[in-house]
């Protein structure tokens, strides 16, 4: 039955129309099921024929994101179109509203693709970030080192580029090793702050601007990537409404509908640096399908539909450990033995050992034994626990 609806509903969307998920990543199936679960019709564009979202999708194009043919065959199709990765071209975003909507916009694109939009982004907010400085030639890095000081380390401006290889520069014998990175590009230089803990926040805003946030999740990363997260976290009370007071800012200023993610850190000296804002569904957001009454994946659903927000009820302390490649078979010990740990695989095939190929979330009445407990079983060696455990 067609829904008729009035001008002042033109923005919602009912169930029996279709959601189009543009580019794929682990968390697409995931999407796409809540979509699907909300009386919502799933359409997928891909670049891989074999993905799991695309075969649980109603509607299948497989194409290039230079495609434009079939980009817009599958923009016209949909009602609305939700990017799923954060290196989808903002380009792409650009051609495809011409024939559909496409709430997130693709200016949160460019901003956390740019290292150095996303710096000045930061700057014109006048948020707290560490001190960098752009990297041509070699010669920049001698004159910035100055300023910035040992260690420093230079990032590609744009993200993903040679693999986002990132060079730490402990002392000036290092900066001789830049210059084959600087034949690819532009950098950045940043001073290596001094930290122990990362956070992470998510968040959904709506069209009118209104935000929900979920509760703060402590996060371990391993090679740029969240291995170990958990929320509740223990911050003092100022930090805590500092890092609330940065999230709301960061919303204010950005156009875009949906979930995204603020990363921070809490240096040694006390201060709240931020690091990254993404247009992702964060691995720290998986938490909360027992860590809140809503999840991330139905909060960006309902932004992107113009439904109302959930207003967050904090749920059970939970953890999350992700499991890549090489932990894999390992970890099939654990599935068998541990009745609290509540698994979910990708479904995805690489040859990556450092893949994330799923996860295991872990509802806890203690995070400090649950992570004495993951660390246990010897699966995870490369992640400290003990620092995390022994000071909660």
């Amino acid at each position: 039955m067609k829904v008729v609806k009035s001008l002042t509903e033109a923005n919602i969307l009912y169930p029996d129309q279709t959601i189009g998920i543009l580019g794929d990543s682990v968390s697409s199936p995931t999407l796409l099921y809540f979509a699907k679960k909300m009386g919502f019709n799933v359409g997928m564009y891909s670049s891989n024929e074999d993905s799991k979202a695309i075969r649980l999708a109603d509607y299948k194009y497989i194409g290039r994101m230079d495609d434009k043919q079939t980009l817009k065959m599958f923009a016209e199709r949909c009602d609305v179109v939700i990017y799923n990765s954060p290196s989808i071209d903002s380009d792409v975003i650009h051609y495809i509203s011409q024939f559909t909507s496409v709430p997130q916009g693709d200016s949160l694109l460019d901003i956390s693709q740019d290292r150095l939009i996303e710096r000045s982004f930061f700057e014109t907010l006048n948020i707290n970030m560490a001190p960098y400085a752009t990297i041509v030639t070699l010669e920049d890095i001698y004159q910035a080192i100055n300023s910035i000081g040992y260690p420093a380390i230079l990032k590609p401006i744009q993200r993903g580029l040679l693999g986002d290889k990132e060079l730490i520069i402990n002392n000036q014998a290092d900066i001789v090793a830049a210059s084959g990175l600087l034949d690819s590009g532009t950098y950045i230089m940043e001073s290596f702050v001094e930290h122990d803990t990362d956070y992470s926040i998510i968040v959904t805003r709506q069209a009118d601007g209104k935000t929900v946030a979920f509760p703060i999740v402590e996060a371990i990363y391993a090679d740029e990537q969240i291995m170990t997260a958990f929320t509740p976290v223990n911050l003092d009370p100022s930090v805590e409404k500092e890092m609330h007071r940065i999230t709301d800012e960061i919303a204010k200023n950005i156009d875009y509908v949906g979930t995204f993610e603020i990363s921070l850190f809490l240096a040694k000296s006390g201060s709240i640096y931020v690091n990254r804002v993404a247009p992702i569904l964060s691995p720290a957001g998986f938490l909360f399908d027992f860590a809140a009454n809503v999840n991330e994946f139905e909060q960006h659903i309902r932004s992107i539909a113009g439904l109302p927000l959930t207003a967050i009820i904090t749920g059970t302390p939970t953890v999350f450990q992700a499991i890549r490649q090489k932990e894999y078979q390992r970890v099939q010990t654990q599935w068998v033995i541990k009745g609290n740990w509540h698994f979910s695989f990708y479904g995805n095939q690489t040859d990556n050992p450092d893949d994330p190929v799923g996860h295991v979330l872990i509802p806890t009445e203690s995070i400090p034994d649950t992570l004495m407990k993951i660390e246990a079983t010897g699966i995870w060696a490369d992640i400290d626990f003990k620092s995390k455990y022994e000071k909660k």
